[in-house]
């Protein structure tokens, strides 16, 4: 089974877990093998033209596909015992998605535009009007439309009244004889003494008493009506319930309790809390629209409802909560067959949304688990602290007698036990030192200059690495204030007197001292880059044991949802603004609930790629250095020093003996292959000279021209002797041009350079011994130059890294910064002129012949680019964990990465977990390149370590401007583009490329080299603990998501039953709460879909767990067979001493 990236959702899944109000029903579609397709349906359906209106009404046609194209009951299989949770939408076998209707283009629907004007406009008559009425009653003629309902017939007043007796809401379109055209009208002016009646399913009461004026709000406007209460006799004697009891029962939520005069129906105050919680919209602009609605051109005449309706839309999200979390059926009280409360660690009251998969004990895990240390991730909890100054308060002169619903019930705390505490303690003056001084943050910068006009100048959130909010807190003057509750971007100021600020202010809460004596602290991967060095050395998440890939940056995810909202709660009133921001962030905390198995899914598939990759990592740097790997005992498997050195002493020693055989007298002749050679390091010297004559027309100095001068004077000596040499070898060849002024322009005429001038190649007939002879010399040499100059081009590269360390680290004052940049200039000048040695021996080769010019093998062209390795002197930045360096710190195989084989020791396929032999073999790991849903992120410089069997975005285009066809995303045909130019891995530190040679022993060059490799090798495993921490913490989040979905669904189940054992009965309570439990049992069958689905990641060994301990017991167990690799090297698992 391949473990792949994919958004497939696994078999049974149920995509529809938020449409609970719905009946759902498990359905088969077995259609003809004549019916045609879906697309055609629809493309069918699609051209049908409409009728004209009937004149009598008909029955509604069935909403989605076309009645004539549904199956009949039989086909369909209704199986009325099939559970809820497990139906699905009818789809074809490539998913739902092929069903929908692609969007028109512009350029068709502009095709169009006189057809759309022509039918719009018709749309405003109606050619039956004050034509007599289908009902037949007297002269009763056709007046009234509707501008609500669709294809809504003409009808006369009392036709239409009837029919719109429970749609009071719906604008009537009334004929206005006078200026012929249709007028927008409310349902009480459509005739004379016409009014809503409650009660009665919307018939008039015989009771009824006298209507009066009533404003009815609605999502289609603001309706001035009028309204008949229903006057029979209650149980208990009264003239008809009180009026805010009738409005509620008919749908209308009153605007207050005594004479109720304004009222909102529930569809406009759920639409509303929706709209507000998603798009932060302000409650003034949603009003302004509403009356817009009501009159689009005399906006200013319709009722003014601002004021009212905010506090009934606060009063009505407090009461969907209260419901919601299960308070209205109270689940605060011992459940039948249960001692304790159904949430015993909870505050009784508590109305926020706790994580589902962040451990509650008691609730989705055990009250006691035993477990080794260096297995604490499984069970840690992880929360951020943040900063944000977006969500403040202006000074208000008057706050009135407002009271916030949700004081101390939600995120935030009781405000006046908050007030107390921020006035009574003093920040200390160590409180308020940075202890970081390079610390960029918002601790030494806060102040009231800053945030004089606000009374709160924002909010610290908690929240849980899965982006769940926890709580939050006001800030009056900046984060320095705030009592305990500091931004995690200052843990290393704020850590310091944090127990002691605790002991001052909570004296008698010992669980919190406890809690702040064993917390494990840092700084989250982003805000560390503003931080010194020791803060980056100290806190540095991935450092840290058992942390797994906690980045620590999921606050800052809540505020980009939070930010918004800011702009309208500003200006409201501090009771307001804490029960608005409330009911915001729980529905943020809601939607994460609600989809936590597809993103602990994605995260899971994430973590096995990653941590392949970096075991991969570890794994060949410890073959490569496995002498130098902490107690490993194994020799080294470098090979021998190979370089143009050794190369040409035994060219030179066997051309010897080869001239012995012809004559004995060899002494005093002329070796081909050290001629040759003489000649290569002649033009090395032509081309570093002209080196540095560009770098001192850049930059003149004095030195610089003086080593020119030096280096033309040597070369003049060289060249003389070479081309006396020559006459020897080549008598016929005559000498090119040298000028003594100007040496380095000096043609040398090797093989090469002659064959690139029009030579024969050397298989012609004609070619003369020792042109033949002379070829295959410089064949060798230039194969064993191009081999030492990738040697070169690695110690220039480390060169250049030591340079820039040393820059920070020695030099201070404008005279060392002077230096310091000529030294960097200087290495980095070295490092171009061995990449253009490099490169021209590979040119040499291709006019010799022995290569083509578009080769990679067995030299491939060089760039800078491939010179890239993460310089060892810096600290770790973001991203990190999905950037590789270039894999010659980590292979010594002899072949390319490509070629290498990456394996897997995670048993993704079924069969093969349940064999002990099979499961302790590696598998082949193939990883899909398909983005997740959410949040996609690519790959970064995988392209060297990636094996052919492994697919990483990007790997197809990181050659710089490489032009290439890509498919287009909607399967149409392929485009040419440019792809953008990436940063390649740089392959020159392939193991492969040198041949097993080394850099030499000798000089700090060498002593940095080791260093480096050591650096290199404890991030890599660093790296690979990290994600396999990410991997096995996902299957416990797991575990713990689809056990809190079992018990929230069981609460509800039960707080159903006791509902209907107090009623009698069945009633709404007891349908509410079986409603709930559809839901979290529809959750927990998703949930363990998809931690199940190999293909989604699982371990098929891992999701045969039954219980949390013996997931525990098989996730050790199993790093002992995953980490074999490192026994067999005697190296240490670290992650044992965690």
């Amino acid at each position: 089974m391949k473990a792949v990236k994919s958004n497939k959702k696994p078999k049974g899944y149920s995509g529809a877990v938020n449409a609970t109000h719905l009946p759902t029903i498990s359905v088969t579609y077995q259609l003809p093998n004549t019916a045609p397709s879906t697309q055609q349906q629809l493309h069918n359906y699609s051209k049908v033209e409409m009728p004209p209106p009937p004149e009598e009404p008909e029955p509604p046609p069935s909403i989605g596909l076309p009645t004539t194209h549904l199956p009949s009951d039989v086909e369909i299989g209704l199986d009325d015992n099939a559970p809820a949770y497990s139906s699905t939408l009818p789809c074809d076998e490539k998913g739902a998605k092929q069903i929908r209707q692609s969007v028109a283009h512009m350029e068709e629907l502009k095709s169009q535009e006189a057809v759309f004007l022509q039918i719009l406009l018709s749309l405003h008559h109606d050619s039956r009007v004050l034509t007599p009425c289908s009902c037949g009653i007297g002269q009763r003629l056709r007046t009234v439309g509707c501008a609500d309902c669709l294809q809504a017939e003409l009808l006369c007043p009392q036709c239409w009244l009837d029919k719109h007796r429970t749609m009071p809401t719906h604008w009537a379109l009334v004929w206005n004889a006078q200026d012929q055209f249709f007028e927008k009208k409310d349902f009480c002016l459509v005739m004379k003494n016409a009014a809503v009646s409650l009660g009665h399913s919307g018939k008039r009461c015989p009771n009824a008493h006298t209507a009066k004026l009533f404003r009815l709000v609605d999502t289609n406007g603001i309706h001035a009506t009028s309204l008949a209460f229903c006057g029979c006799r209650t149980p208990h004697g009264e003239a008809g319930e009180p009026e805010f009891q009738q409005l509620l029962r008919a749908g209308i939520f009153p605007g207050s309790v005594k004479s109720p005069q304004t009222g909102y129906t529930l569809p406009l105050l759920e639409y509303y809390r929706q709209l507000r919680n998603q798009g932060k919209g302000s409650a003034y602009n949603f009003v302004l629209v509403l009356q817009r609605l009501s009159d689009p051109f005399f906006a200013d005449g319709v009722p003014d409802i601002y004021t009212n309706f905010l506090a009934i839309t606060r009063f009505h999200q407090d009461l969907d909560i209260t419901m919601r979390r299960g308070y209205a059926h109270g689940i605060d009280q011992a459940l039948p067959g249960e001692t304790h409360r159904a949430y015993p660690n909870r505050p009784v009251g508590f109305l926020g949304l706790q994580c589902a998969a962040c451990p509650e004990r008691g609730v989705n895990m055990p009250l006691v688990v035993h477990i080794p240390r260096y297995l604490r991730h499984l069970v840690s909890l992880y929360l951020t602290l943040d900063g944000n100054f977006k969500a403040n308060l202006f000074f208000k002169r008057d706050n009135g007698s407002d009271v916030a619903l949700t004081d101390g019930k939600m995120y935030f705390p009781v405000d006046s036990e908050f007030k107390r505490i921020a006035d009574e303690y003093l920040s200390k003056e160590e409180d308020k030192q940075a202890m970081c001084n390079t610390h960029i943050g918002s601790i030494r910068h806060q102040g009231k200059m800053k945030y004089g006009n606000t009374a709160i100048s924002g909010v610290v959130a908690s929240a849980c690495d899965h982006a769940v909010v926890g709580s939050l807190v006001d800030m009056p003057v900046g984060e320095s204030s705030s009592p305990w509750a500091l931004s995690y971007d200052s843990w290393c100021s704020w850590k310091v007197h944090a127990l002691e600020r605790a002991k001052e202010l909570f004296p008698d809460e010992t669980w919190l001292h406890e809690w702040l004596e064993n917390i494990e602290g840092q700084i989250p991967a982003d805000h560390i880059n503003g931080h010194g060095v020791d803060c980056q050395t100290l806190w540095q998440a991935v450092y840290f044991a058992c942390r797994a890939h906690f980045h620590g940056e999921t606050a800052e995810v809540v505020w980009a949802f939070l930010n918004p909202l800011g702009s309208s709660t500003r200006q409201s009133t501090s009771a307001a603004r804490h029960d608005i921001m409330n009911f915001v962030i729980d529905a943020w905390n809601a939607l994460k609930y609600m989809r936590h198995a597809e993103l602990l899914a994605n995260e899971r598939v994430d973590a096995l790629r990653l941590f392949e990759l970096h075991m991969a990592v570890l794994e060949n740097l410890s073959r490569q250095h496995a002498t130098e790997v902490p107690a490993c005992k194994t020799h080294s498997i470098i090979l021998a020093v190979l370089t143009i050195e050794n190369t040409l002493a035994s060219m030179i020693a066997t051309e010897r003996e080869r001239l012995r055989g012809i004559d004995h007298n060899v002494e005093g002749q002329t070796s081909i292959a050290e001629w040759l050679y003489d000649g290569m390091k002649i033009q090395r010297e032509e081309v570093f000279l002209i080196a540095l004559l560009k770098h001192h027309h850049s930059h003149p100095l004095k030195d610089t021209w003086e080593a020119i001068d030096n280096k033309r004077k040597t070369l003049n000596i060289d060249l003389k002797s070479f081309r006396e040499r020559q006459r020897t070898i080549y008598p016929h060849l005559k000498l090119s041009a040298l000028d003594v002024e100007e040496p380095e322009l000096t043609a040398i005429q090797l093989p090469s350079y002659r064959m690139k001038h029009g030579q024969r190649p050397a298989s012609s007939v004609d070619v003369s011994e020792i042109d033949r002879e002379l070829r295959d010399t410089e064949i060798e040499l230039r194969c064993a130059e191009a081999e030492s100059g990738i040697l070169a081009v690695q110690a220039a590269s480390m060169g250049l890294s030591a340079v820039k360390r040393m820059r920070d680290d020695d030099y201070r004052g404008q005279m060392g910064k002077t230096r310091s940049k000529r030294n960097v200039e200087k290495a980095e000048l070295v490092k171009t002129f061995e990449i253009e040695m490099y490169n021209k021996a590979r040119q040499a080769l291709i006019y010799l012949g022995y290569m083509e010019e578009d080769a990679d093998s067995p030299y491939r062209a060089m760039t800078g680019a491939d010179t890239w390795r993460k310089e060892t002197h810096l600290h770790r930045a973001t991203g990190d964990s999905r950037l590789f360096d270039g894999t010659a710190w980590y292979l010594q195989s002899g072949t390319t990465i490509s070629g290498a084989e990456l394996t897997s020791a995670v048993p993704l396929d079924p069969a093969s977990a349940d064999d002990e032999e099979q499961d302790t073999a590696r598998l082949k790991l193939v990883v899909s390149s398909a983005a997740p849903a959410h949040s996609p992120r690519k790959t970064k410089r995988l392209k060297d370590i990636a094996p052919e069997n492994v697919q990483v975005d990007g790997l197809a285009s990181e050659a710089e401007g490489s032009d290439e066809v890509l498919p287009s995303a909607n399967g149409k045909a392929p485009q040419n583009r440019k792809k953008k130019k990436k940063k390649q891995d740089g392959w020159i530190w392939l193991e492969y490329a040198t041949r097993g040679q080394k850099l030499g022993d000798e000089g700090k060059l060498a002593d940095y080299k080791k260093e480096s490799d050591r650096v290199q090798w404890f991030r890599a495993e660093a790296e690979m603990f990290r994600w396999l921490e990410q991997y096995e913490r996902k299957h416990a989040e797991f575990m713990r998501i689809m056990q809190r979905y079992r018990r929230d669904g069981e609460v509800w189940q039960k707080l159903a039953e006791r509902a209907e054992f107090e009623n009698g009965g069945p009633d709404g309570s007891a349908t509410f709460a079986r409603m709930q439990a559809a839901m979290h049992k529809r959750l927990e069958h998703n949930a363990t879909e998809i931690f199940r689905s190999a293909e989604l990641g699982a371990h098929q060994d891992w999701v045969k767990a039954v219980s949390f301990e013996e997931l525990v017991q098989k996730i050790d167990s199993w790093r002992d067979r995953v980490f074999k690799w490192m026994d067999d090297m005697d190296i240490h698992r670290a992650y044992k001493d965690f």
